[in-house]
């Protein structure tokens, strides 16, 4: 996988990424992924880890999600859908099940790349 994304696979590069990957489609923030790496056993550092989650993001094999709080999720699903944020969870929204009805009008030359839409939620009391 490393290497298809044009990504030296040194001996970190392949432990974090079995730590992000290896369980299947999830979201994690660098502290989460540090937290996971401190119980395996791996020394490396939060900042290694950073750096690494920003060039797994830039080579596409991960997306990042920013939430209003200024948190910074990432996500190993890289297509394009949607999310609930609540707390420190966050969960996709079915395409399917999120309607956009009016998309304002484009400036001039523009296209869309991509529609992403994060949805904070708050208890109902």
């Amino acid at each position: 996988m490393l290497r298809r994304a044009d990504i030296i696979p040194t001996k970190q590069r392949v432990a974090l990424a079995s730590l992000m990957f290896d369980s299947g489609k999830r979201h994690f923030t660098a502290e989460k992924i540090h937290e996971e790496a401190i119980v395996s056993d791996l020394n490396i550092s939060l900042g290694t880890i950073y750096n690494t989650l920003n060039h797994f993001n830039e080579c596409g094999l991960l997306k990042e999600v920013r939430t209003s709080n200024s948190k910074t999720y990432f996500d190993t699903n890289t297509t394009d859908h949607h999310h609930f944020i609540y707390k420190d969870t966050i969960t996709d929204i079915d395409n399917e099940k999120l309607k956009l009805v009016n998309v304002p009008k484009l400036p001039k030359g523009k296209k869309i790349k991509s529609i992403n839409i994060t949805i904070d939620l708050m208890d109902d009391n």
